[in-house]
């Protein structure tokens, strides 16, 4: 198999989904393709352009979404959730590229909703800085209330004749995200 660029970005985002964001290193991913880690660096610059061609390709579905700033915000959360510490990686991914999807398209939609190009451009990184730290809260969130998870499950697998109720946690989260959405994307003109 031919080392590429494709083949590391898809290599690196497997280790992200089993091990998490603080064990992808170019060592272990070195390892998983059985090359030297430095014929790494003749594909990938750096652990941090491998990162944000990894937030690229995750995010990728959305560059072909022909949606509106809250759809979008929203289809960013769905592709990211699942994905362990995809919030961590995304943020910095983020900083490194600011015209990470949706945020390549947001200011244009704005603008063509009658936002002025600055607040279109303020709003879009402010939307983007929220939306990127609720998931990565919420991410965070799970993983250290993975336990508790883990003892309500064994207690629903005794009590299989019970409904299980929706988590709690998980709900307040989708709330506050959707609320934050609600709360940036209003019309300027809307605003108190």
């Amino acid at each position: 198999m031919s080392l590429s660029p494709a083949l590391i970005t898809e290599t690196a985002r497997s280790l992200l989904i089993r091990y998490g964001l603080p064990d992808v290193s170019m060592r272990r991913l070195a390892k998983e393709l059985g090359v030297a880690p430095g014929a790494l660096y003749y594909h990938v610059s750096s652990k941090q352009v491998l990162l944000t061609q990894v937030a690229q390709e995750i995010l990728a579905p959305l560059r072909a979404e022909a949606a509106d700033a809250r759809t979008l915000m929203l289809r960013l959360r769905e592709l990211m959730l699942p994905l362990r510490d995809s919030g961590d990686l995304l943020l910095l991914a983020y900083a490194l590229d600011p015209r990470l999807p949706p945020a390549h398209v947001l200011p244009a939609q704005l603008r063509a909703q009658g936002w002025s190009e600055a607040e279109a451009s303020r709003t879009t990184a402010a939307v983007m800085r929220f939306a990127l730290g609720a998931i990565a809260t919420e991410q965070n969130q799970r993983l250290l209330d993975a336990e508790q998870d883990t003892a309500v499950q064994n207690t629903a697998d005794q009590n299989p004749g019970e409904a299980a109720d929706e988590d709690p946690l998980a709900v307040e989260a989708e709330q506050i995200y959707l609320h934050g959405l609600e709360v940036l994307l209003a019309r300027p003109s809307l605003r108190a």
